[in-house]
């Protein structure tokens, strides 16, 4: 009886020690299945979590990727000649209405800044006021003085000259005759009658003070409306050199042969101080300006009582028509892009209204889309312009332009871009300078 006991209860031990190697079998298997699963690729991932993800990529340009939805459906745009903006939430009810979006979102790889008023404005403000002079002893610069027509110039340009001509910055040519002339300050005036009646800019009254920012603008070896930047070192500097130069305006704006009577222009102000006029040999990289102010009454005068010529006093070269130059053409409408930034950003900077003809379609439209675009949450950083075709008529051309906006949300500063075609007609006015007369969506 005691063995049968003694046997079973160890029959029983022995199915014991069975059962629980075989249960530590199964808890070990569950658990290498179980870690298994958790480092395995899901690849039944729900399709609405799959299409989430690829959404929040979808469009944005990273460094050295495109992230694009494989299955997202084509972009929507609205209307022609409105750009909406990405960001904002599309009506869901009727999306086959709209058009692709020309939006597109960039990332960029480091903060983006509003453009600062800088010598690319400068320029596109003064160059319908600074011409190129030729005469058949020299080329040099001038810049309008008065709505008489009256360039104001260096003596030393047109000393002794046969005839006077002169080229605006679309290179339209006229003829000029000297009204006004000093044998001992080097100023002289220029009359160009097709110019009367055309505003200048303003003349400053005293003189910069030292680090004031200046531009020199004028054509140096007849390159026209070349511009160099600077700032006031000194003022007062006299010197004798055939003409008596007094109280001159020194500054590091570089000038070469062919600047002479160009204007050197306040930065900050936009008022022409003074008549860019000489160079000295042992520093080249200074340059030298007449005080505008110091010169004043002597110009008055001569606008009052010019120089009269006899008829047969009076030579005349032969000058071209108001004409249009495919390359020209392209660089105004470039220009006329390239102010549009500043008048989105502060709606007091309206430059780009000089080139609109006045009471044009040109100028409601023009006006009407720079309105449009500005938002206060928007900073405009630049536009990239390039021109795609130009037509040219006897009164009149056309020039086809693309032009890509790119512009910052404040908040995010999250990059946006938006391109648009327009159709510019352009003619020139009655100071043959070109203007925008009609322009058009395409």
């Amino acid at each position: 009886m005691n063995n049968r006991i003694t046997n079973r209860n160890m029959n029983i031990r022995k199915k014991k020690k069975i059962f629980i190697a075989v249960l530590s079998l199964i808890l070990l298997a569950a658990i290498g299945i179980g870690s298994y699963l958790l480092v395995a690729p899901q690849e039944n991932t729900p399709p609405s979590t799959a299409s989430a993800k690829q959404e929040a990529f979808a469009g944005k340009s990273y460094s050295g990727f495109q992230a694009e939805p494989k299955e997202a459906p084509a972009p929507e745009a609205p209307a022609e000649g409105k750009v909406e903006d990405a960001r904002e939430e599309q009506p869901k009810e009727e999306p086959a209405a709209e058009e692709p979006s020309e939006t597109i979102i960039v990332t960029p790889e480091k903060p983006v800044e509003a453009p600062e008023k800088d010598l690319t404005l400068m320029i596109a403000n003064a160059k319908t006021h600074v011409y190129t002079l030729y005469t058949d002893l020299e080329q040099g610069s001038g810049f309008l003085f008065n709505e008489q027509g009256d360039i104001l110039t260096n003596a030393h340009v047109v000393k002794d000259a046969s005839y006077v001509m002169l080229k605006n910055s679309d290179g339209q040519e006229f003829n000029g005759q000297v009204i006004g002339i000093s044998e001992t300050t080097d100023i002289a005036l220029v009359r160009v009658k097709e110019l009367a009646g055309k505003t200048p800019m303003p003349m400053a009254a005293e003189l910069p003070k030292v680090g004031d920012k200046v531009v020199a603008i004028g054509s140096p070896e007849d390159q026209a409306n070349t511009a160099t930047e600077g700032e006031v070192t000194e003022t007062g500097n006299s010197f004798s050199d055939g003409y008596e130069y007094t109280d001159m305006i020194e500054s590091t704006a570089t000038l070469k042969k062919g600047s002479s009577g160009g204007p050197l222009i306040d930065a900050e102000k936009e008022t022409i101080l003074g008549i860019n006029s000489i160079i000295l040999e042992e520093s080249p990289e200074i340059g030298y300006a007449i005080p505008i102010h110091t010169v004043i009454g002597q110009l008055n005068e001569w606008v009052a009582n010019p120089i009269e010529y006899e008829e047969e006093e009076v030579v005349l070269q032969d000058v071209k028509d108001a004409y249009f130059d495919e390359e020209l053409l392209g660089s105004f409408i470039q220009a006329y892009y390239e102010l549009i930034p500043y008048s989105l950003n502060d709606p007091e900077m309206t430059y780009y209204e000089s080139y609109l003809l006045p009471g044009s379609e040109a100028e409601t439209e023009g006006k009407k889309r720079v309105k449009e675009r500005t938002d206060a949450n928007k900073v405009y950083d630049a536009i990239n312009s390039s021109i795609v075709n130009v037509e040219i008529g006897e009164e009149e051309a056309t020039v086809e332009a693309t032009a890509e906006y790119l512009f910052h949300d404040k908040a995010t500063n999250e990059t946006f871009s938006e391109t648009e075609t327009t159709v510019f007609t352009v003619v020139i006015d009655e100071y043959g300078d070109y203007q925008i007369k009609s322009m058009v969506n395409k």
